[in-house]
Protein backbone atom coordinates (compact mmCIF):
# COMPACT_ATOMS: atom_id res chain seq x y z
CA UNK A 1 0.00 0.00 0.00
CA UNK A 2 1.73 3.64 -0.60
CA UNK A 3 1.41 6.64 1.55
CA UNK A 4 3.66 9.63 1.56
CA UNK A 5 4.49 9.22 5.25
CA UNK A 6 4.53 7.25 7.68
CA UNK A 7 4.15 8.67 10.63
CA UNK A 8 5.50 6.61 14.20
CA UNK A 9 4.15 8.23 17.25
CA UNK A 10 0.93 9.57 18.39
CA UNK A 11 2.09 12.17 20.77
CA UNK A 12 0.97 15.81 20.73
CA UNK A 13 3.79 15.91 17.79
CA UNK A 14 2.60 13.05 15.93
CA UNK A 15 -1.00 14.38 16.42
CA UNK A 16 0.15 17.82 15.04
CA UNK A 17 1.67 16.31 12.10
CA UNK A 18 -1.25 14.95 11.30
CA UNK A 19 -3.22 18.52 11.28
CA UNK A 20 -0.28 19.53 8.91
CA UNK A 21 -0.26 16.69 6.45
CA UNK A 22 -3.97 16.71 5.71
CA UNK A 23 -3.56 20.45 5.22
CA UNK A 24 -1.56 19.90 2.14
CA UNK A 25 -3.10 16.80 0.93
CA UNK A 26 -0.12 14.67 2.16
CA UNK A 27 -1.16 10.94 2.65
CA UNK A 28 0.26 8.93 5.93
CA UNK A 29 -0.65 6.15 8.09
CA UNK A 30 -0.17 6.31 11.97
CA UNK A 31 1.92 3.76 14.17
CA UNK A 32 1.37 3.73 17.67
CA UNK A 33 1.51 1.39 20.41
CA UNK A 34 -0.45 3.84 22.87
CA UNK A 35 1.71 1.71 25.54
CA UNK A 36 3.26 5.00 27.26
CA UNK A 37 3.07 8.92 26.21
CA UNK A 38 3.91 12.13 28.01
CA UNK A 39 1.73 14.04 26.11
CA UNK A 40 -1.30 11.98 27.43
CA UNK A 41 -0.61 12.74 30.80
CA UNK A 42 0.51 16.24 30.14
CA UNK A 43 -1.02 18.93 32.26
CA UNK A 44 -1.35 20.54 28.80
CA UNK A 45 -0.55 24.63 30.05
CA UNK A 46 0.23 26.69 26.98
CA UNK A 47 2.02 30.29 28.55
CA UNK A 48 4.46 32.15 26.03
CA UNK A 49 5.80 33.80 28.98
CA UNK A 50 9.17 32.17 31.31
CA UNK A 51 7.30 32.54 35.03
CA UNK A 52 10.31 31.87 36.57
CA UNK A 53 12.35 35.20 34.87
CA UNK A 54 9.42 36.84 33.39
CA UNK A 55 10.72 36.91 29.92
CA UNK A 56 9.26 35.61 26.91
CA UNK A 57 9.06 31.71 25.75
CA UNK A 58 11.66 31.93 22.28
CA UNK A 59 9.41 32.68 19.14
CA UNK A 60 6.54 33.43 21.95
CA UNK A 61 4.47 35.57 19.24
CA UNK A 62 5.03 33.34 16.22
CA UNK A 63 3.89 29.99 18.19
CA UNK A 64 0.66 31.51 20.03
CA UNK A 65 -0.23 32.43 16.63
CA UNK A 66 0.57 29.49 14.77
CA UNK A 67 -0.78 26.80 17.31
CA UNK A 68 -3.49 28.23 19.21
CA UNK A 69 -5.89 28.21 16.48
CA UNK A 70 -5.35 24.74 15.66
CA UNK A 71 -6.92 23.69 19.04
CA UNK A 72 -9.90 26.10 18.66
CA UNK A 73 -11.15 24.20 15.65
CA UNK A 74 -14.40 22.58 15.78
CA UNK A 75 -13.80 18.85 16.65
CA UNK A 76 -11.15 19.96 18.95
CA UNK A 77 -13.10 23.12 20.42
CA UNK A 78 -14.47 21.15 23.69
CA UNK A 79 -11.15 20.22 24.91
CA UNK A 80 -9.27 23.75 25.26
CA UNK A 81 -10.10 25.80 28.63
CA UNK A 82 -8.89 29.19 27.81
CA UNK A 83 -7.89 30.93 31.53
CA UNK A 84 -5.74 33.39 32.56
CA UNK A 85 -2.69 32.32 34.95
CA UNK A 86 -1.67 34.11 37.82
CA UNK A 87 1.42 34.14 38.76
CA UNK A 88 2.20 34.55 43.26
CA UNK A 89 4.70 36.47 44.40
CA UNK A 90 6.92 35.56 46.85
CA UNK A 91 8.27 38.74 48.10
CA UNK A 92 8.36 42.70 47.19
CA UNK A 93 11.23 42.07 44.81
CA UNK A 94 9.37 39.61 42.37
CA UNK A 95 6.43 42.44 42.11
CA UNK A 96 9.11 45.21 41.28
CA UNK A 97 10.20 42.92 38.23
CA UNK A 98 6.92 42.28 37.29
CA UNK A 99 6.06 45.86 36.70
CA UNK A 100 9.38 46.28 34.84
CA UNK A 101 8.58 43.14 32.61
CA UNK A 102 5.44 44.61 31.52
CA UNK A 103 7.13 47.55 29.26
CA UNK A 104 8.90 44.90 27.33
CA UNK A 105 7.82 44.95 24.05
CA UNK A 106 7.76 41.25 23.74
CA UNK A 107 5.74 41.01 26.74
CA UNK A 108 3.24 43.94 27.08
CA UNK A 109 0.48 41.77 25.68
CA UNK A 110 0.75 38.89 28.03
CA UNK A 111 1.29 40.72 31.26
CA UNK A 112 -1.47 42.43 33.23
CA UNK A 113 -1.64 44.54 36.24
CA UNK A 114 -0.86 43.11 39.74
CA UNK A 115 -3.85 41.94 42.25
CA UNK A 116 -3.71 42.17 45.36
CA UNK A 117 -5.71 39.05 46.40
CA UNK A 118 -7.14 36.60 44.27
CA UNK A 119 -9.36 33.89 46.31
CA UNK A 120 -9.85 34.73 50.20
CA UNK A 121 -8.87 30.79 50.86
CA UNK A 122 -5.45 31.50 48.56
CA UNK A 123 -2.65 32.83 50.59
CA UNK A 124 -0.73 35.64 48.27
CA UNK A 125 0.75 38.34 51.12
CA UNK A 126 2.70 39.55 47.93
CA UNK A 127 -0.10 39.72 45.36
CA UNK A 128 -0.11 38.25 42.15
CA UNK A 129 0.42 39.02 38.28
CA UNK A 130 -1.70 38.24 35.99
CA UNK A 131 -0.81 36.41 32.34
CA UNK A 132 -3.30 37.14 29.92
CA UNK A 133 -4.02 34.70 26.66
CA UNK A 134 -2.96 31.64 28.52
CA UNK A 135 -5.51 28.40 29.41
CA UNK A 136 -5.05 24.36 29.35
CA UNK A 137 -6.05 21.61 26.62
CA UNK A 138 -7.00 18.09 27.81
CA UNK A 139 -4.18 16.48 25.54
CA UNK A 140 -5.27 12.88 26.38
CA UNK A 141 -9.03 13.82 25.20
CA UNK A 142 -7.64 15.77 22.18
CA UNK A 143 -5.51 12.40 21.36
CA UNK A 144 -8.29 10.24 21.72
CA UNK A 145 -10.36 12.71 19.62
CA UNK A 146 -7.51 12.43 16.89
CA UNK A 147 -7.20 8.69 17.15
CA UNK A 148 -10.55 7.95 16.29
CA UNK A 149 -10.94 9.53 13.46
CA UNK A 150 -8.06 8.68 11.99
CA UNK A 151 -9.33 5.31 13.27
CA UNK A 152 -12.26 5.84 10.86
CA UNK A 153 -10.36 6.65 7.90
CA UNK A 154 -7.77 3.82 7.89
CA UNK A 155 -4.81 5.49 8.71
CA UNK A 156 -4.23 5.19 12.21
CA UNK A 157 -2.65 1.07 13.82
CA UNK A 158 -2.69 0.68 17.43
CA UNK A 159 0.70 -1.43 16.91
CA UNK A 160 4.77 -0.67 17.90
CA UNK A 161 6.90 -0.24 15.06
CA UNK A 162 9.43 -2.53 14.02
CA UNK A 163 12.67 -0.97 13.04
CA UNK A 164 14.37 -4.10 11.73
CA UNK A 165 11.13 -4.22 9.06
CA UNK A 166 11.72 -0.58 7.58
CA UNK A 167 13.74 -0.58 4.66
CA UNK A 168 15.29 2.46 3.08
CA UNK A 169 15.57 2.82 -0.61
CA UNK A 170 17.01 5.75 -2.75
CA UNK A 171 13.85 7.67 -3.32
CA UNK A 172 11.46 6.37 -0.31
CA UNK A 173 11.22 3.35 2.18
CA UNK A 174 9.28 0.42 2.65
CA UNK A 175 7.82 -1.43 5.70
CA UNK A 176 5.81 -4.46 5.84
CA UNK A 177 2.98 -4.05 3.23
CA UNK A 178 3.74 0.19 3.04
CA UNK A 179 5.77 2.13 0.36
CA UNK A 180 6.17 5.54 1.28
CA UNK A 181 8.78 8.37 0.68
CA UNK A 182 9.33 9.59 4.12
CA UNK A 183 9.18 8.42 8.12
CA UNK A 184 8.67 10.92 10.31
CA UNK A 185 9.66 9.77 14.03
CA UNK A 186 7.92 11.80 16.60
CA UNK A 187 8.65 9.05 19.59
CA UNK A 188 9.45 11.16 22.70
CA UNK A 189 11.66 9.43 24.88
CA UNK A 190 11.52 6.20 23.07
CA UNK A 191 13.80 7.61 20.17
CA UNK A 192 16.40 5.90 22.65
CA UNK A 193 15.36 3.29 20.69
CA UNK A 194 15.83 4.01 17.61
CA UNK A 195 18.74 2.81 14.98
CA UNK A 196 18.80 6.55 13.12
CA UNK A 197 18.03 8.96 15.79
CA UNK A 198 18.84 7.17 19.22
CA UNK A 199 22.40 9.60 19.80
CA UNK A 200 19.93 12.54 20.03
CA UNK A 201 20.58 14.17 23.66
CA UNK A 202 17.25 13.28 24.08
CA UNK A 203 16.95 12.81 27.92
CA UNK A 204 13.54 12.11 29.91
CA UNK A 205 12.65 14.49 32.48
CA UNK A 206 10.19 12.53 35.38
CA UNK A 207 7.39 14.60 36.34
CA UNK A 208 5.15 13.87 39.18
CA UNK A 209 1.72 15.49 39.63
CA UNK A 210 -1.61 14.91 41.94
CA UNK A 211 -5.17 15.43 41.45
CA UNK A 212 -6.81 16.76 44.47
CA UNK A 213 -10.82 17.83 46.08
CA UNK A 214 -10.84 20.83 47.12
CA UNK A 215 -14.42 21.42 48.19
CA UNK A 216 -15.29 25.65 48.37
CA UNK A 217 -12.05 26.34 46.94
CA UNK A 218 -14.02 27.59 43.61
CA UNK A 219 -11.00 28.30 41.70
CA UNK A 220 -11.30 29.45 37.69
CA UNK A 221 -8.33 30.64 36.84
CA UNK A 222 -4.44 28.96 37.44
CA UNK A 223 -2.53 29.49 39.83
CA UNK A 224 1.36 29.32 39.68
CA UNK A 225 3.58 29.57 42.81
CA UNK A 226 6.15 26.34 43.73
CA UNK A 227 3.42 24.50 41.69
CA UNK A 228 0.91 24.65 39.39
CA UNK A 229 -2.87 24.58 40.21
CA UNK A 230 -4.92 23.62 37.48
CA UNK A 231 -8.73 23.46 37.54
CA UNK A 232 -10.85 21.03 35.83
CA UNK A 233 -14.33 21.55 37.28
CA UNK A 234 -16.15 20.71 40.47
CA UNK A 235 -13.61 21.50 42.33
CA UNK A 236 -11.08 19.78 41.33
CA UNK A 237 -7.44 20.33 40.62
CA UNK A 238 -4.22 18.99 38.95
CA UNK A 239 -1.30 20.06 41.10
CA UNK A 240 2.44 19.75 39.90
CA UNK A 241 4.03 19.16 38.79
CA UNK A 242 7.87 17.66 40.06
CA UNK A 243 10.84 18.04 38.03
CA UNK A 244 13.53 15.41 38.14
CA UNK A 245 16.83 14.91 35.54
CA UNK A 246 17.85 12.21 37.65
CA UNK A 247 15.38 9.25 39.33
CA UNK A 248 15.80 5.58 40.39
CA UNK A 249 12.53 4.28 38.69
CA UNK A 250 9.38 5.15 36.73
CA UNK A 251 6.78 4.92 39.58
CA UNK A 252 5.41 7.90 41.41
CA UNK A 253 6.99 8.32 44.88
CA UNK A 254 5.89 9.07 48.63
CA UNK A 255 8.43 11.94 48.71
CA UNK A 256 6.62 13.89 45.28
CA UNK A 257 3.68 13.35 46.73
CA UNK A 258 4.20 14.80 50.02
CA UNK A 259 6.36 17.81 48.43
CA UNK A 260 3.26 18.35 45.63
CA UNK A 261 1.00 18.17 48.60
CA UNK A 262 2.57 20.48 51.23
CA UNK A 263 3.48 23.23 48.39
CA UNK A 264 -0.47 22.94 47.81
CA UNK A 265 -1.64 23.31 51.30
CA UNK A 266 0.92 26.32 51.49
CA UNK A 267 -1.12 28.15 49.38
CA UNK A 268 -4.63 26.85 49.49
CA UNK A 269 -5.80 27.31 53.33
CA UNK A 270 -8.84 24.51 53.05
CA UNK A 271 -9.14 20.69 53.55
CA UNK A 272 -8.07 18.76 50.56
CA UNK A 273 -7.85 15.17 49.49
CA UNK A 274 -5.55 13.50 47.10
CA UNK A 275 -7.65 11.67 43.89
CA UNK A 276 -4.66 10.42 41.83
CA UNK A 277 -1.08 10.58 41.86
CA UNK A 278 0.62 10.31 38.33
CA UNK A 279 3.54 10.71 36.77
CA UNK A 280 5.45 11.02 33.18
CA UNK A 281 8.09 12.23 31.67
CA UNK A 282 9.08 15.27 29.46
CA UNK A 283 11.49 14.76 26.28
CA UNK A 284 13.81 17.46 27.03
CA UNK A 285 17.26 18.47 24.94
CA UNK A 286 20.59 20.39 26.35
CA UNK A 287 19.56 23.95 25.13
CA UNK A 288 15.97 23.74 26.34
CA UNK A 289 14.88 24.02 21.66
CA UNK A 290 12.70 21.04 20.38
CA UNK A 291 14.29 18.97 17.63
CA UNK A 292 13.30 18.59 13.84
CA UNK A 293 14.90 17.77 10.50
CA UNK A 294 16.11 14.48 8.32
CA UNK A 295 18.69 12.50 9.10
CA UNK A 296 21.94 13.56 7.81
CA UNK A 297 22.81 10.40 6.05
CA UNK A 298 18.98 9.18 5.04
CA UNK A 299 17.07 11.73 3.63
CA UNK A 300 13.79 9.99 3.86
CA UNK A 301 13.98 9.88 7.65
CA UNK A 302 12.82 12.59 10.26
CA UNK A 303 12.19 13.42 13.27
CA UNK A 304 10.72 15.52 15.63
CA UNK A 305 11.34 15.44 19.44
CA UNK A 306 12.30 17.42 22.84
CA UNK A 307 9.17 19.79 23.11
CA UNK A 308 9.89 19.58 26.82
CA UNK A 309 6.80 20.69 28.83
CA UNK A 310 5.95 23.39 26.20
CA UNK A 311 4.50 20.77 23.68
CA UNK A 312 0.93 22.29 23.45
CA UNK A 313 2.74 25.23 21.96
CA UNK A 314 5.36 24.09 20.24
CA UNK A 315 3.68 20.91 18.20
CA UNK A 316 1.63 22.66 15.62
CA UNK A 317 4.49 24.89 14.87
CA UNK A 318 6.88 22.16 13.90
CA UNK A 319 4.74 20.29 12.26
CA UNK A 320 4.02 23.19 10.31
CA UNK A 321 7.99 23.48 9.62
CA UNK A 322 8.64 19.69 9.00
CA UNK A 323 5.75 19.52 6.43
CA UNK A 324 7.02 22.51 4.96
CA UNK A 325 10.10 20.94 4.59
CA UNK A 326 9.29 17.90 3.11
CA UNK A 327 7.67 19.42 0.38
CA UNK A 328 9.93 21.53 -1.00
CA UNK A 329 13.29 21.68 1.54
CA UNK A 330 12.61 24.90 2.99
CA UNK A 331 15.01 25.85 5.49
CA UNK A 332 14.55 24.49 8.94
CA UNK A 333 15.99 27.16 11.48
CA UNK A 334 19.13 26.26 13.01
CA UNK A 335 18.17 26.30 16.52
CA UNK A 336 15.92 23.75 16.12
CA UNK A 337 17.62 21.82 13.70
CA UNK A 338 18.58 18.07 13.90
CA UNK A 339 21.61 18.50 12.68
CA UNK A 340 23.26 20.87 15.35
CA UNK A 341 23.36 17.07 17.00
CA UNK A 342 24.91 15.25 13.91
CA UNK A 343 27.67 17.69 13.38
CA UNK A 344 30.41 15.06 13.32
CA UNK A 345 28.07 12.53 11.36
Amino acid sequence: MQRDVLIVGFGLAGWALTKALQKQGISFVVFDSLSSSSSRVATGIYNPVVLKRFRAVWQAKTLMETSLPIYSQHSYKDVQHSMPIYRVFSNIAEQNNWSVATDNAELSSYLGSIVTKLNEHIATPFGLGKVQHTGWVNTNGLLNIGKQKLEREGCFFTESFHYDALTIKKNGVSYKKWNAKHVIFAEGIAVKNNPWFSKLPVTPNKGEWLMISCKGLRLDSIIKGPVFIVPHGNDVYRVGATYQREFEHDLPTHENKQWLLSHFKKLVGLPCKVLHHGVGFRPTTPDRRPIIGCHPKHANLWCVNGLGSRGVLWAPYLANLLVNALNDKRIIPEALDVRRFFCNS
